[in-house]
């Protein structure tokens, strides 16, 4: 069954002996074949640039998207999963499914094949071992995640003594009035100094990321409108000296985590600010909606610039620790707040997208589940 995942040509998809489902991050059908088509009872222009989960009942559905989609995401493959496809007369299909992932984050591709489940019973079985290799496989992609994120804190609490040493009395050699250093040692230990204080922001920075990867408590909610109003009112002080208009379009009336939102929003506008163009003046756009449709009430907010961007295919890059894109001279900084910020969204059980391109600008949007509690008033428009 794995076989069918192997990238086909177009002209051979029809020919499969099984159902064939391509699907890409953020869950647009991107490919299919006749079998599959005559499984749903739909046409492909039916199917094509759907969301997957139209073709599934909604308990599959919900399966796929906290069992088989984190499995997939940590192996890159799930084998013989059972689900059910509904047809388009309301009837239910058991079905069992071989998944590949092929790419990272925003490139991802899940290639399926589809296969009739023998009976329904089997199906059941399949279902439950499926669930239990799924939990156990999450329970050990945690432990693994909580034991690099200890190292990452123990490593960067051990590294910050000694930095601290070569700073302090660095400090002191230089600006010492019993100093009879030549201009060009001068010159070496300031080198030195600069290169240790840019060490100190790194291990700052990790062990800020490590410490977002661990178990914290909810920050109070607040509406998000509040939570953007003080985000800006503690950067007017940047705003006013990168000569920058923010323009704030509409924002979903939604209860957010203050803490972790508004330190998301801080990254964003404050690597919007940095990375700005010469001789432009920086525009920073910040708007915000609910997703329509969803299966679970969804909102988005977007900050955009008009700075320096990035090519297109590296957009899944910047949200690696470390990753630096742009001179790091001109663009001082650790290269960790994208990485802080795309965990903090995951915590919350969403995620954060990047867009752009050079010399024209970036776009990061942040979405995330709404609060039952939360008003229901819609912004038009899709993320």
């Amino acid at each position: 069954m794995n076989r069918a995942l192997d990238r086909p040509t177009e002209d051979v998809l029809d020919t499969l002996p099984c159902a064939l489902l391509c699907f890409d991050a953020s869950g647009r059908v991107c490919a299919s074949n006749a079998r599959l088509l005559a499984l749903v009872g739909r046409n492909r222009r039916q199917v094509m640039g759907g969301r997957v989960e139209t073709l599934l009942t909604a308990g599959s559905a919900m399966f796929l998207r906290t069992y088989v989609l984190p499995l997939l995401m940590g192996h890159g493959q799930a084998d013989e999963i059972a689900l059910d496809l509904q047809h388009v007369d309301g009837s239910e299909l058991p079905v069992l499914i071989s998944a590949r992932r092929e790419g990272q984050g925003a490139d991802a591709i899940v290639r399926c094949a589809i296969l009739p489940a023998p009976r329904r019973t089997d199906h059941e079985r399949e279902l439950q071992r499926a669930r239990r290799e799924a939990e156990h496989a999450r329970s050990h992609l945690e432990r693994a995640n909580a034991d690099l994120d200890r190292f990452a804190a123990s490593a960067a609490h051990d590294l910050s003594e000694p930095t601290r040493k070569v700073r302090a009395f660095g400090d002191r050699l230089l600006h010492s009035q019993r100093s009879q250093l030549h201009p060009s040692d001068r010159d070496y230990v300031a080198r030195m100094l600069a290169a240790a204080e840019r060490m100190q922001g790194m291990i700052d920075g990790l062990l800020q990321l490590a410490r977002t990867g661990q178990a914290h408590e909810d920050g109070p909610r607040k509406p998000l409108a509040r939570v953007v109003e003080q985000v800006l009112a503690d950067f007017d002080r940047h705003i006013a000296a990168a000569a920058a208009e923010v323009i704030l379009g509409e924002l979903p009336e939604v209860d957010v985590d203050a803490t972790a939102v508004g330190q998301v929003l801080q990254n964003l506008l404050g690597n919007a600010i940095k990375y700005r163009r010469d001789g432009v003046v920086p525009e920073l756009h910040i708007e915000g909606g609910r997703l329509e449709p969803a299966d679970v009430p969804t909102w988005w907010l977007r900050v955009r610039d008009n700075g320096t961007g990035f090519a297109p295919e590296h957009a899944s890059r910047l949200f690696e620790p470390f990753m630096r894109l742009h001179d790091k001279h001109k663009y001082p900084g650790a290269g960790l707040g994208l990485a802080t910020s795309q965990r903090l969204a995951q915590g919350l059980g969403g995620s954060l997208r990047a867009e752009g391109r050079p010399n024209e600008g970036a776009s990061f949007t942040l979405t995330l589940p709404a609060s039952p509690a939360a008003p229901a008033r819609r912004s038009p428009g899709r993320p």
